[in-house]
């Protein structure tokens, strides 16, 4: 598993995130988290089709 990168520019909290990146895919792929190590899924897509997660222990969106 690659390792990810924080998504900038950085989310304040969830929901903000979500707005932003509004669709879920199901066939998500997984990084490491960069600041944890924990398995993060890229399972959010914005309209362009850019991909993000969510690292819940680091409250952090993280990108590939």
């Amino acid at each position: 598993m690659q390792a990810g990168n924080w998504l900038q520019p950085r989310y304040p909290n969830k929901s903000i995130f979500e707005k932003d990146y509004p669709n879920i895919d199901t066939s998500a792929m997984g990084v490491r988290c960069p600041g944890c190590a924990a398995d993060v899924r890229l399972n959010r897509k914005t309209v362009n089709g850019r991909i993000g997660g969510w690292c819940n222990k680091c409250d952090r969106a993280v990108a590939a």
